[in-house]
């Protein structure tokens, strides 16, 4: 499967490469654009400075000193300065990240404003950050960023990404198992499944079918692979589908809750606003006057 990540619904269409969005003495952004797939040759390299990307869409795998990951839409990946890193692609159909490369002066005041002295240019204990409730509105943040195109979202982006990073990447991962290309390959599958079909059904059962996997070993394996369970990842989907719903269009709050997979209007109110802090009504309100 091949198919352009340049046309993600609600992204500006570009060719695949790296589009560089802003470029500053605080902070470089790009928008990657990658169609490479499984017989693409590994892709490795050293940071020149700390990086964050933030995965909107696709999976891809990705090693460096801290550990090992599948990385898909809502992770952020993170790289210390001068750590190496390599990415490689498990599965066909490509994938799309907001890259930023921020420096060590941005990173020492990021790091002031959460209470923490400033360290190294290493702060990462770890590869990847899974799509989780934690960072949820980091991930928001840099999809509209690429929507809205102006240089006021994408500083405000980059400001709430780095802050999640650094938040959430200062933590060792859980040990990992060891898996084979074939795993990766299946839980890629699932990934994809739920990148598409996050509305419909999405329990362990299902998921671990389409994996070809009893549903005791897929959550194991996946947990091992993506930092998280299957029913974690699903809910932050889709209560960032939803999220991303209420802050570009006047669809009814029932409606958003079951197009993005909630059973009823309860269950989603209250899963949006233990997430959120707000009500769906009043994240619309608030991210609207934003803009």
């Amino acid at each position: 499967m091949t198919r352009n990540l340049g046309t993600v619904a609600g992204l500006p269409e570009r060719a695949p490469g790296y589009h560089v969005l802003g470029e500053g003495d605080a902070f470089d952004v790009s928008d990657c654009v990658c169609q490479a797939g499984a017989c693409s040759p590994v892709f490795g390299g050293e940071h020149t400075r700390v990086c964050v990307s933030v995965v909107l869409s696709g999976v891809f795998h990705v090693r460096g000193p801290e550990g090992d990951a599948l990385a898909g839409p809502g992770a952020l990946v993170l790289g210390n300065r001068e750590a190496p890193y390599e990415f490689r692609h498990v599965d066909d159909g490509g994938d799309r990240s907001l890259v930023i490369e921020c420096s060590d002066a941005l990173l020492d005041q990021a790091l002031r404003s959460l209470g923490c002295a400033a360290r190294d240019t290493r702060p990462f204990e770890r590869t990847c950050v899974p799509a989780s409730l934690a960072s949820l509105e980091a991930v928001l943040m840099a999809r509209q960023a690429l929507e809205q195109g102006d240089a006021e979202h994408l500083r405000e982006a980059v400001l709430g990404v780095v802050d999640a990073a650094l938040r959430l990447g200062g933590e060792r991962a859980d040990v990992r198992v060891e898996h084979s290309d074939r795993q990766a390959r299946r839980v890629a599958r699932v990934l994809r499944y739920l990148e598409s079909h996050i509305a419909e059904d999405c329990s362990l059962e299902t998921l671990a079918g389409i994996a070809g996997l009893t549903s005791f070993h897929f959550l194991r394996v996946f947990r091992a692979m993506t930092g998280q369970t299957p029913r974690q990842l699903v809910i932050a989907t889709r209560l960032r589908l939803a999220a991303a719903s209420l802050s570009t269009n006047r669809t009814r709050v029932t409606d958003v809750a079951l197009e993005s997979g909630f059973g009823d209007l309860s269950h989603f109110t209250t899963s949006f606003t233990r997430a959120f802090g707000v009500s769906p009504h009043a994240y619309r309100m608030r991210t609207r006057g934003r803009k």
